[in-house]
């Protein structure tokens, strides 16, 4: 099932989702698996996982991420000069990190047509802001067009507290996760993989 839909069926099946109580370092090594999984590349997945505890605040933003990942990820072209970028018809798993690394290393602003999931720019820049004091202000234009410009004060809505994770969202999370994993084997058994029949460890 692609993203919109898997997304859209999850909305409809709200607003009281199903749920667990998941620690934040527990969901950010799911979010990097499901990433690797989803063929990110590894730096990508990892910054998908740093944003666990932003995403965690909103079932609906999270889902968003799950349904992010079912890609496609194609590599961002991003135009224009080094203080205005354009970034057209981008993936925001792949072109997210790399609008915050223009806007920390000179940008002055970026506008971003036809991205999927624009939502998703919200934590980032959020969890930016944390990392490297970056403030930012977001503003929405004609045709889905989105602005962001550096500004004095941060111009972003502040990100709530971090509530249980929808499991139908941890289901498809691990489903991508699970494509990292080795299949087993009788020789890699005899290699001591696994737990084995009394694992007391």
């Amino acid at each position: 099932m692609s993203g919109v839909a898997w997304y859209d069926r999850f909305v409809a099946d709200g607003p009281d989702y199903p749920a667990a109580r998941m620690s934040g370092a527990e969901l950010q090594a799911l979010l990097t698996k499901a990433g690797i999984g989803a063929s990110l590349p590894l730096g990508h997945a990892q910054d998908l996982g740093a944003l666990a505890p932003l995403l965690m605040s909103d079932p609906q933003l999270l889902a968003m991420a799950a349904a992010a990942l079912g890609g496609p990820h194609h590599p961002p072209r991003l135009e224009g000069t080094e203080e205005h970028v354009v970034v057209e018809n981008a993936a925001v798993l792949m072109a997210g990190p790399m609008i915050i690394d223009a806007l920390i290393t000179g940008a002055r602003r970026v506008v971003v047509h036809g991205m999927d999931w624009p939502l998703l720019l919200w934590p980032m820049l959020a969890q930016a802001r944390v990392v490297y004091d970056l403030t930012v202000g977001v503003t929405s234009g004609a045709r889905g067009s989105v602005t962001i410009a550096l500004e004095l004060h941060d111009g972003l809505e502040p990100i709530g507290l971090p509530q249980p994770v929808p499991n139908a969202v941890a289901l498809r999370l691990q489903e991508y996760a699970a494509r990292t994993y080795v299949p087993a084997t009788e020789a890699s058994r005899v290699a001591g993989a696994g737990a084995g029949l009394t694992d007391n460890d």
